[in-house]
């Protein structure tokens, strides 16, 4: 009964055409029609001449010949790299010595080694090999014994292309070109067209082709680019986007980035080779599945339908590339496509802390960065934001910084000198995202309020980030690894991992899989306002997620800033009966003190000081520190790592309705801190001697508003 009651949920919230391909797909994977369609092959065994245009095949020339005369434009002249006069290259050049004693940087993290030759197969953390030898569709995903199939994928992206590609500008030294196509020729004879784990996915083919084509013409003119070497490169491309072709419906079936990159990668080769008799074809359904698919996943509003930050970027990406290749070849992409994607990016721009370019470490996040063209660090958000923005004003975001390298190597020297613009960074509302942000000074929150409409990557409604001066003081756990063991498997896409409240120890949604989630979230946002010229802001949600089996209970959410420098966060849970109220406070990795129901941080930028306080009697609080036991008490930056950050759980076995209310002061101390019978939150600060009073609405009546008034100085405020 309780599968016949999920299939009926996957149904109704993926829709019976989703479920109905996939039926489908998994029958033509098992018949084998997969394999006849995209079968496997010997790269000897590629007639090249059978895939050129009729004429071009009949006149005799060279493959190679025939495309240095095609006359399309690539980001850059290959005779003419940037130049790097003036850059601080230290950084690229350590990373490109890794790259030719053969280690290679995983997820933008942690190096590996793959041996003296390298083994393509090899998850360097399990140290177990992946089977090579099977067709892309017998090849399972999800082998436990081999561990998450990523750390094969890896390096096989190329991503280390653009590493040696900007060592060889740096410096013109031969090395970087003659390990490129050392490494290039290692691949290609490990893997053989359609066979083994490194075609299985279309994504990962189209991200390794424009690599490959971003080789092709940085290292076109190196004595180490001979002509066979640069003909099997050319064939490989053309193996890569005959992959993604006859199998991009199942991309688009995913309805995610997967259908966005497979079309980036399709139309680049199309676009940039257009002597193959599929060329024009190649470039016409990638222009259009990218266009389409753009609309459907960029909310009208600018968020995304992944809810993910690192996935927005990864969006962003690969229309910056196909957009650039359009306007350098004098195609055109859509208007709406195009204006879609400047609030995309203006989104982005709002959800970065402005000190360190980053942004919350919200939803999937499975270390992708497509064209990684610069030195900055793996979560700094500005270079993809800087050149995306290019794109619509020729103009810049940011000061001069190592950001600015995407520019050079995309749009010329040109985009250097572009004027700087950068617009303020205010208070955002994406209702149809479901992100909102208190902005001031020096800190700003974001929390999520929506209904999801698209598939949930995390179960996280009211989450709550707060930014203090670089600091994410209250942050996302993140992803961690998607293959790995319980518990962690599930944790860090469960709403304990995420500043949020739980109900009896359960999420806020149902995992029934290792990426859907039923019983998706309802949530209503209630305001977002300001007081007294901006010095006080208020925001408000309620969500009803455990209204599926826990008798209608609301979990509401209130915030309050006053200043910047005071939060009042206050969490109402209605409803009947007696339950056991979580409530998760995932913090900074800093220095702590817990003293009764106060907790104080120690962080770079100074102290910061959190107060929880409850309605019913019994309160518990506790830190969860790192344990290698359990997945609590940590945070994932990156993807395949965990380091230690602790959380604050407050805990009360209560009778419906409860109430928590967060006080955190920002680079101070709070005393007397007091809640009134009448509802009143009254505190001092010790630097200024000045009381603060806030006046909180009943549970029953904090349906539009928790706060009701502020004093301070012998002056009230109504926030009615």
């Amino acid at each position: 009964m309780l599968k016949l009651k999920n299939a009926c949920q996957v149904v109704r919230h993926y829709g019976a055409g989703f479920c109905a391909f996939r039926a489908k797909y998994a029958l033509q994977k098992k018949l084998g029609y997969l394999k006849r369609k995209s079968p496997s092959r010997n790269w000897t065994q590629i007639w090249i001449q059978q895939r050129l245009k009729s004429k071009l095949a009949q006149s005799g020339a060279d493959l190679l010949q025939i495309h240095e005369s095609n006359e399309k434009r690539f980001f850059f002249d290959s005779d003419h790299l940037p130049n790097y006069a003036g850059r601080d290259c230290k950084k690229v050049l350590s990373q490109a010595e890794n790259i030719l004693n053969n280690r290679f940087q995983y997820f933008f993290d942690e190096w590996h080694s793959l041996g003296q030759v390298p083994d393509w197969f090899l998850n360097p953390v399990t140290g177990k090999r992946a089977k090579h030898d099977l067709h892309w569709s017998d090849v399972n995903l999800f082998e436990p014994d081999v561990g998450d199939i990523k750390f094969i994928w890896e390096p096989s992206r190329f991503a280390w292309v653009y590493n040696l590609v900007r060592a060889f500008a740096a410096t013109g030294d031969k090395r970087y070109s003659e390990k490129f196509w050392s490494l290039f020729e290692s691949w290609l004879e490990a893997n053989q067209p359609n066979t083994g784990p490194n075609y299985a996915c279309g994504q990962e083919c189209a991200i390794r082709l424009m690599a490959m084509c971003f080789a092709l013409y940085a290292f076109a003119h190196s004595k180490a680019s001979s002509r066979d070497r640069k003909r099997k490169l050319i064939i490989a491309i053309m193996v890569h986007a005959e992959r993604i072709e006859k199998n991009i419906d199942f991309a688009i079936s995913t309805r995610t980035n997967h259908s966005l990159t497979e079309a980036a990668g399709l139309y680049t080769a199309g676009m940039l080779f257009p002597e193959f008799d599929r060329s024009e074809q190649w470039r016409q359904v990638g222009k259009k599945v990218l266009t389409n698919e753009a609309l459907k996943q960029i909310y009208p509003d600018g968020a995304y339908i992944q809810h993910s930050m690192n996935y927005h970027r990864l969006m962003l990406q690969d229309i910056v590339w196909v957009s650039r290749l359009a306007e350098l070849n004098d195609d055109t992409l859509s208007g709406e496509l195009m204006s879609r994607c400047e609030k995309a990016t203006s989104f982005l721009y709002q959800m970065q802390d402005g000190i360190t370019g980053r942004v919350p470490n919200y939803g999937s996040n499975d270390g992708a960065l497509i064209v990684p063209l610069n030195s900055c660090d793996y979560l700094d958000y500005r270079p993809v934001v800087q050149s995306v923005n290019y794109i619509f004003s020729r103009k810049k975001l940011y000061e001069e910084g190592p950001w600015d390298e995407d520019l050079l190597w995309l749009f010329g020297p040109e985009a250097m000198a572009a004027p700087l613009e950068p617009p303020e960074r205010t208070d955002a509302a994406y209702p149809m995202g479901g992100y909102y942000t208190v902005r001031n000074k020096d800190s700003c929150a974001m929390m999520r309020c929506h209904s999801f409409k698209d598939r949930p990557g995390h179960a996280d409604m009211l989450h709550l980030d707060l930014w203090w001066k670089g600091v994410d003081v209250l942050r996302d756990s993140g992803t961690y690894m998607y293959n790995c063991e319980q518990p962690w498997q599930n944790y860090f896409s469960s709403t304990s991992a995420h500043n949020a409240v739980t109900i009896d120890g359960t999420s806020q949604m149902t995992k029934v899989s290792r990426f859907i989630w039923l019983d998706w979230t309802k949530a209503k946002f209630v305001g977002h306002k300001s007081f007294d010229s901006g010095v006080i802001k208020v925001m408000q949600g309620e969500h009803y997620s455990y209204r599926r089996d826990r008798n209608d209970i609301i979990h509401r959410r209130a915030v309050l800033s006053w200043a910047g420098g005071c939060w009042v966060v206050v969490d109402d849970v209605l409803g009947p009966d007696r339950h056991n109220i979580r409530l998760h406070w995932q913090l900074c990795n800093a220095e702590y003190d817990l003293k009764d129901n106060s907790l104080a941080l120690q962080t770079e930028p100074g102290p910061v000081n959190i107060t929880v306080l409850g309605l019913a009697e019994g309160l518990k609080y506790e830190v969860l520190k790192a344990d290698k036991n359990r997945p609590a008490g940590w945070q994932s930056l990156y993807y395949g790592r965990y380091e230690p950050s602790p959380v604050l759980i407050c805990s009360q076995l209560a009778n419906l309705p409860a109430r928590f209310v967060t006080l955190i002061v920002l680079d101070d101390v709070q005393e007397d801190v007091f809640w009134a019978e009448n509802g009143n939150l009254s505190w001092t600060l010790c630097k200024s001697g000045r009381k603060y009073v806030v006046g909180l609405n009943s549970i029953y009546d904090s349906g539009n508003s928790a706060f009701n008034f502020i004093e301070h100085d012998s002056k009230r405020m109504s926030l009615d």
